[in-house]
């Protein structure tokens, strides 16, 4: 077994490599070059320290990295992991995981993150088997009506302020959630938007990230939610997150796709909220973490 930087493939060969990777995977993964490449860029993956593993010369597993720093930590992301279908069943994922902490260790890392579907129990162990652990699940929910704007009506006295701010906002909150799934970093979120809830005395107590994306016609198609939360301890905390909702998911007429990525199942107001709407789960995941 050998290992080599995914940068030293050819494009079309690692398109060809992370669809083989995924192939029979629970959720149809597979990439176009063009989806490959822009999902690359957007998500800050490093093709650079991105490892591929041979076999007899044969490419037969990958994993993907990307790298940031947050709060003064090197913080790595397993941004997909996959193994040549004739060589599962093998080991060969064990091996792999082990040569990229390696590799985190050798560019200085002190946290890794990756999130991994609920029904893979397969993987889960196997990450769990080198030194990760499950800190919270994650739900994706979605939605193709218009809403009921009712729902999204404050039942408090207190009035609050929404408006749209720089995505590098909210890094500065007490309350934001730095280690959230990488996904759902403000990092992370290339045309993303940021909405900011202040309440009457100009406090800030909730926010939320989103991506607007809008079809050829110049019509809004999807809008899709990544982050969503109050400030701890509020007793307003589902009106806060009404403020948000009511300005992320506008105009609630409208019959355009709605969906959330990765959302804290912990987040219960938010998840009762949605589910009110008429949200339903689509897929599921565990976010996991290591410490290094």
């Amino acid at each position: 077994m050998i290992f080599k930087k995914m940068s030293e493939l050819s494009a079309e060969d690692m398109v060809s490599l992370w669809n083989k990777g995924f192939e029979g995977y629970f959720i149809n993964s597979t990439l176009s070059l063009d989806k490959f490449l822009s999902r690359t860029v957007n998500e800050g993956l490093s093709l650079e320290h991105s490892l591929v593993m041979y076999e007899n010369s044969a490419p037969i597993g990958f994993v993907m990295n990307g790298f940031r720093g947050i709060e003064g930590k090197r913080v790595a992301w397993n941004g997909g992991t996959g193994i040549a279908p004739e060589q599962r069943g093998k080991g060969i994922g064990k091996i792999l995981m082990k040569r990229n902490l390696q590799l985190y260790r050798e560019q200085g890392v002190d946290i890794a993150l990756l999130e991994a579907l609920i029904q893979n129990k397969a993987a889960i162990k196997l990450y769990q088997s080198v030194g990760y652990g499950i800190t919270e699940q994650l739900i994706s929910l979605q939605h193709t009506e218009a809403l009921d704007a009712s729902l999204l009506q404050s039942n408090s006295p207190r009035r609050y302020v929404t408006k749209r701010g720089l995505l590098v906002e909210v890094k500065g909150l007490s309350f934001y959630r730095h280690l959230s799934a990488w996904q759902t970093q403000w990092a992370s979120m290339k045309d993303g938007e940021c909405i900011i809830v202040s309440d009457e005395g100009d406090e800030i107590v909730g926010y939320a990230l989103y991506k607007r994306i809008f079809g050829e016609d110049g019509n809004l198609a999807t809008v899709a939610l990544y982050q969503c939360e109050s400030i701890p301890g509020r007793v307003d905390a589902e009106d806060i997150l009404r403020a948000a909702l009511s300005v992320v998911y506008a105009p609630l007429s409208s019959s355009c796709k709605r969906i959330t990525m990765n959302i804290r199942d912990s987040n219960k107001e938010l998840i009762g909220l949605l589910e009110r709407l008429g949200f339903t789960t689509f897929v599921e995941q565990v976010h996991m973490i290591r410490q290094l």
